[in-house]
């Protein structure tokens, strides 16, 4: 985000200044942080990932710009994509929108499997309407899924020993917080197992992840500052239009696809944004 400020001319103590606050995953924390926030007298809230869950309350004190990964109106935030119509805009990364074309490339780069285990935060707004997309992709594909909530490191360890014990030959996983805090035991558990996996970001195949599929979220999270100039010029929150990605990209990594065995079929290779060598 500072670096989008900074393409805008915007200069750090000069033009403005940040007040951060992490809750470390645990999004209990997230009321009281918010209050610290809006004591200090801020005039615009930034909140991403599973911090956007703020923006209903944050909204009535202060504009709201945000960057969520699912879909900003059926979790409450704004009223309409292009007309939020309350105090609250931004961005989605669109994954509710691509699970069947994870489920698409799944198929081509694993055509033999069979059983798909998935690992989710039932916590994320808008995993719901991901699940039921999921879900039914994959009953078209001819893949059985076995979906497993996750909550925190523990959990997640159980769901993925579950899913090595049932046989599971494949996996999929969705961006929420405790997933993207704990990408490298997903991506080093589906590398031990030689399971051929597709994961929504790219942040999973740096971490040894064999394939994503995504938008860039880097760039979206710069992109906000555009939302933050438009605000501090004086366009109300409510009369800025929610944005969609405008790059998808797919990423893979072949180390990975070695060191498992998979042979990445010639027409998915071309397709590639970016090889991880």
């Amino acid at each position: 985000m500072r670096l989008g400020l900074q393409k805008l001319g915007w200069d750090e103590g000069r033009d403005y200044i940040v007040r951060a606050r992490f809750a470390n995953l645990d999004t209990q924390l997230l009321p009281a942080l918010l209050d610290q926030l809006l004591q200090e007298g801020i005039d615009v809230l930034v909140a991403y990932g599973a911090a956007t869950r703020v923006v209903p309350v944050a909204q009535r004190s202060v504009p709201v710009v945000f960057s969520f990964s699912g879909d900003p109106v059926a979790a409450g935030y704004v009223r309409s994509m292009a007309k939020p119509g309350i105090n609250a805009t931004g961005n989605s990364q669109l994954m509710w929108e691509l699970v069947g074309k994870r489920i698409q490339l799944l198929r081509e780069i694993a055509p033999r499997a069979k059983r798909t285990l998935v690992v989710q935060s039932p916590d994320h707004p808008g995993e719901t309407e991901e699940r039921t997309r999921t879900q039914s992709a994959a009953g078209q594909l001819g893949l059985e899924l076995m979906v497993r909530p996750v909550r925190d490191r523990a959990t997640l360890e159980t769901a993925l020993a579950e899913g090595a014990a049932s046989g599971c030959d494949s996996m999929l996983c969705f961006t929420d917080s405790v997933t993207i805090a704990n990408r490298r035991i997903i991506a080093d558990h589906a590398r031990r197992l030689r399971v051929p996996a597709v994961f929504p970001r790219r942040e999973f195949c740096e971490a040894g992840g064999l394939v994503s599929y995504g938008p860039n979220v880097p760039a979206l999270i710069s992109h906000l500052a555009r939302f933050i100039e438009q605000i501090a010029a004086g366009v109300p929150a409510g009369d800025i239009p929610v944005e969609w990605p405008t790059v998808i990209e797919t990423v893979i990594n072949n180390r990975t696809a070695t060191e498992i065995g998979v042979r990445i079929p010639l027409n998915v290779m071309a397709r590639a944004d970016e090889l991880i060598d």
